[in-house]
């Protein structure tokens, strides 16, 4: 994450909740991809981590255990 995104993310921080979850719907909105290519990348994506677990690249990991990490990782409650 670059230093701006950073920046970006600690004031972001500081909305409440409600303002967060609106962000986060404009930022989605302003995105150039179609709704169809949104589906298709995302697909992409599942497929090719699937063929990592499946080929034994990464080892699974427990939703718990996935949040706990980021919330850490970007000291969010």
């Amino acid at each position: 994450m670059n230093a701006h995104v950073k920046d970006l993310l600690e004031q972001a921080k500081t909305l409440s909740e409600e303002e967060r979850i609106l962000l986060a719907d404009l930022l989605y909105a302003e995105s150039s991809l179609s709704t169809e290519e949104w589906e298709a990348a995302w697909l992409e994506e599942c497929e090719r981590r699937l063929a990592e677990y499946e080929n034994g690249e990464v080892e699974a990991m427990n939703s718990s255990e996935v949040f706990a990490r980021l919330k850490s990782q970007y000291n969010l409650k």
